[in-house]
């Protein structure tokens, strides 16, 4: 199993220890969770599978009737499901959430605080140069381009646009950091995954960010519609003792520092950014 579907199953099982009292109270059954990571593994046959299953043993020992999951790394597969199935709770990409947070009417009740998930900081990266200017009009190679709303109005918030760079996508993120280590791209557009990552990649020394992004807010914990109130109070209440206590060697070792409630005003401040027509240059 990859490290990253590793990351996504224990961070279910994690959101669903902090669920299972309110759920077992309000008599939910099952319990139904989407994940969305746009940066993880495909969501085939087998990374269901291994979720079903973990997500089974969590069942067990929870004393829950059953759970139920979905994890993907294509929004159109998490609206499939979301129409079908109806979750109770969800867990996206930021670049996701900020897409479907209104149509889905999701609200955000925690964060998970998880170095291992990237998608906090953006970066350019190239061999040599320093500032936007080093990258405007080269060959820009990257992951993240799926949402170019995401990038130009909240990754780059004014400072650039994507329609500035000749743009290359990739598909895996060890395929963008080769680009410009085979001299395919003159920079790439990383996140600080990637860059943790560098060090491990031969050839990755020669990579130097030139261009730092602002710092963005954590994963968001969604709750939908259906989600009654009471179920919600009492998740949010739980969120924080998840990895304190017996649960934090779990959380330490997926790279999870914390789970907690959100600051409201982090994401209002996001989606706004998110959605304006105009994004003013910091």
């Amino acid at each position: 199993m990859t490290k990253t579907l590793t990351y996504a199953l224990a961070l279910v099982a994690l959101l669903l220890t902090a669920a299972g009292p309110a759920l077992a109270t309000e008599g939910h059954a099952p319990v139904k969770v989407v994940v969305l990571l746009e940066t993880g593994i495909g969501g085939g046959t087998q990374a269901q599978g291994f979720l079903d299953r973990f997500l089974g043993v969590v069942a067990e020992r929870s004393g829950w009737s059953a759970t139920e999951s979905k994890y993907t790394t294509k929004r159109s597969r998490a609206l499939k499901y979301i129409s079908r199935q109806s979750p109770q709770l969800g867990l996206f990409s930021l670049a996701a959430f900020l897409e479907l947070q209104a149509t889905q009417q999701l609200d955000v009740v925690g964060e998970a605080i998880a170095t291992a998930a990237g998608g906090r900081r953006y970066y350019l990266v190239a061999k040599t140069g320093a500032g936007l200017d080093t990258c405007k009009g080269q060959t820009l190679a990257s992951n993240h381009l799926g949402d170019p709303r995401f990038v130009d109005n909240v990754v780059f918030a004014g400072a650039a646009r994507l329609a500035e760079f000749r743009t290359t996508k990739t598909r895996r993120p060890v395929q963008t950091l080769k680009a410009v280590i085979r001299d395919q791209a003159r920079c790439a557009l990383i996140d600080d995954a990637q860059l943790a990552a560098l060090e491990g990649i031969e050839g990755g020394e020669t990579l130097e960010p030139v261009w730092t992004s602002a710092e963005l807010p954590p994963i968001p914990i969604v709750a939908f519609p259906n989600a009654p109130a009471p179920l919600r109070k009492e998740f949010v209440a739980a969120l924080e003792q998840v990895c304190v206590g017996e649960g934090a060697e779990t959380c330490a070792n997926i790279g999870v520092q914390a789970l907690r409630k959100a600051n409201q005003k982090v994401y209002d401040d996001v989606i706004a950014l998110y959605r304006s027509n105009e994004v003013a240059k910091p």
